[in-house]
């Protein structure tokens, strides 16, 4: 197949291409286990609403602008998020963002502004990219070791705040860690940290946070706990097309937007010019769900779950949960199965993710190829 981009264009096949990989995306489905992304979706409705350019610029909060008048469906998203999160709606600061990235970026940024001498702690398992904003920022980067569930080890956070005493603390907490789906103890972490004086708190809730609110026994993980920001995915348990996330902070930390003569518009935000179809992604989906639905979708996952430790037990490879997680741990099987089935690995662990379009069915079909 040609890929290229040519200096003359090309003619109506390129349609075919994109099709033809939708078809393979589509029947890879059916086996996909590993990944934190829900695959149970539907916005073939958005079809005749792709005609025009969507975009959102500055903050949503600032108020209505007719000519961008995506506004005010970006601040319900934000408002019905920071709810859940155990904010105060009216003083939450937010707005949709490119992904979880953005979002732990622009908590971590804050914390930065707040406190420029202090180091950037989070566990050995938070994700990748959080030890790459803290070079970014030009933060010292402490890597924290984790206990063997995978959440942060209290013990050894004091011990480094000790060591780094008076200077402050820009701390990731992970609710939901990558491989382990592991939850930081909230109030463990902030006791952990008192030798370092002042501090910021940014929780990374990508998938974990909306788990956490219905879970049965929730575990403290918002701004009720203590957290002054908190990142929370689009395309993980909301189930937005397209990557996307949300960052909530309190509203009094973000500071004096920059006034934008010539968009008319207040920017707060890292991006400027945002996807606008990100914004009408997550209205639609959480207008269509209402909390109760988005309950009843962790209150099933959670179900498929814990049907995966049970059906994982009896073939011997020893599983392991949070009760609040969606993630199951398992050892690691032959290398054809994980192809099979895309499972996420590291070491000789891997997962399965009880997402919305994981069954109990897909799980048979996936202890009987592990025999």
């Amino acid at each position: 197949m040609d890929f290229a981009v040519s200096e003359t264009g090309s003619g109506s096949e390129d349609l075919t291409l994109l099709y033809d990989q939708y078809n393979g995306l589509r029947r890879r489905h059916a086996g996909f286990l590993g990944y934190p992304v829900n695959l149970a979706i539907d916005y073939r409705a958005f079809g005749e609403l792709l005609d025009t350019l969507w975009i959102t610029v500055g903050d949503p909060s600032t108020g209505y602008q007719p000519r961008l008048g995506l506004q005010p469906f970006e601040r319900e998203v934000v408002r019905f998020l920071a709810k859940l999160s155990g904010a105060r709606p009216d003083h939450t600061y937010g707005y949709v963002t490119s992904g979880g990235t953005e979002a732990n970026l622009y908590g971590i940024h804050l914390g930065r502004q707040r406190l420029p001498e202090a180091p950037l702690y989070f566990g050995a398992t938070a994700h990748y990219t959080v030890e790459r904003t803290a070079l970014l920022l030009r933060m010292e980067p402490v890597r924290i070791p984790c206990r063997r569930d995978g959440s942060i080890d209290p013990v050894a956070l004091r011990a480094a705040c000790v060591r780094r005493r008076g200077r402050g603390a820009v701390v990731v907490a992970t609710v939901g860690t990558t491989v382990h789906g592991a939850i930081d103890s909230l109030p463990e972490v902030l006791d952990a940290i008192g030798p370092a004086g002042r501090h910021h708190l940014h929780v990374d809730a990508a998938l974990g946070g909306l788990v956490a609110a219905f879970a049965p026994s929730p575990p403290p993980w918002g701004f009720d706990a203590g957290a002054d920001s908190v990142a929370i995915s689009g395309h993980k348990l909301i189930g937005a097309p397209v990557p996307c996330g949300v960052v909530l902070a309190r509203e009094e930390l973000v500071g004096s937007p920059a006034e934008v003569d010539y968009l008319s518009a207040a920017d707060s935000t890292l991006s400027c010019s945002r996807s606008g179809l990100s914004v009408a992604f997550l209205w639609y989906a959480l207008r269509q769900l209402g909390r109760s639905g988005l309950a009843a979708r962790v209150h099933r996952c959670l179900e498929t779950a814990d049907y995966a430790v049970r059906a994982l037990s009896r073939t011997g490879h020893r599983p392991w949960r949070h009760p609040a997680s969606l993630t199951v741990l398992f050892e690691r099987p032959p290398a054809s199965v994980c192809r099979r089935w895309r499972l996420a690995t590291s070491g000789n662990l891997a997962h399965l993710v009880a997402m919305p379009h994981v069954t109990r069915d897909m799980i048979d079909r996936f202890c009987r190829d592990l025999g």
